[in-house]
């Protein structure tokens, strides 16, 4: 697959995922010139979010989808989150981004493996398949510590049952009893997609989340007989799956209005 492709690719898979999260979570999916609103409606603004449809060919138009967006998340009781790609953006995007009140908080690496690497061991770790509240909880709790939200907010967004169902190889991974990791892989049309990967902060730096994330994805695997997936990775987990077969795509700018970051 062509360099130009496999950044479509990540953008377009990129925009299924979060749209299946919105409507998991009783939100909608808006279409509308040069942008895509997947947003879930609740407190989380990591589930409200607004991508770019296609690249911005210039200022000029970065400027015009930019008010579109002002227009939508002005009707909007919570806040959202601003996602770019930046093979997609023209050079100097960043003030007028600013200019628009979205301050530029961190990235996303668009990343993909033709054949992660096999499962490894945690001696002592027990995987349960999410297939209850409890557990779809502890999804939600574990990642809300990792993401230093609350445990309401994160079980807002994820605390759904129809965003666990029979393609969603979601685990929780429980040590000495208790639940400190989880990952979960979906089966899509033609890949796999790794998510929700999160470890209790006094838990990482053990291959926890390295064990719990190749044993997410070999199950995938082995149901769908799918090799290629698919995942978008925060900057503290990136070496985590180049060290599970994975390489970067592409990068994702990702900002949050000025008005949520005041005083944080």
């Amino acid at each position: 697959m062509s360099k130009m492709r496999e950044i479509q690719e990540s953008n377009s898979t990129f925009q299924e995922l979060w749209g299946m999260y919105a409507r998991g979570a009783g939100g909608e999916v808006v279409e509308f010139p040069g942008v895509v609103a997947t947003w879930a409606g609740v407190q989380w603004p990591i589930v409200n979010v607004l991508f770019l449809s296609n690249p911005a060919n210039s200022l000029e138009d970065l400027e015009e989808r930019l008010g579109r967006v002002a227009t939508f998340t002005a009707a909007k009781q919570n806040p959202g989150m601003l996602i770019g790609c930046d093979e997609w953006l023209p050079d100097h995007a960043d003030p007028l981004f600013e200019k628009h009140s979205w301050i530029r908080i961190s990235q996303a690496y668009g990343m993909v493996s033709e054949k992660p690497v096999a499962a490894v061991s945690v001696d002592g770790m027990e995987y349960r398949r999410v297939d209850d509240q409890e557990l779809r909880q502890a999804v939600a709790d574990i990642n809300a510590a990792g993401y230093e939200v609350s445990s309401e907010m994160a079980r807002e967004a994820l605390d759904h049952e129809n965003l666990w169902t029979e393609g969603c190889f979601g685990y929780v991974g429980f040590f000495q009893q208790a639940p400190v990791v989880t990952s979960t892989t979906y089966v899509r049309d033609g890949y796999l997609y790794v998510a929700l990967v999160a470890t209790l902060p006094e838990f990482r730096s053990r291959g926890f989340a390295k064990a719990i994330t190749s044993y997410s994805i070999e199950e995938a695997r082995k149901a769908s007989g799918l090799q290629r997936t698919i995942l978008h990775a925060t900057p503290m987990a990136k070496s985590l799956y180049e060290s599970l077969g994975f390489r970067t795509v592409t990068t994702f700018p990702m900002f949050l209005p000025s008005a949520l970051l005041v005083g944080s």
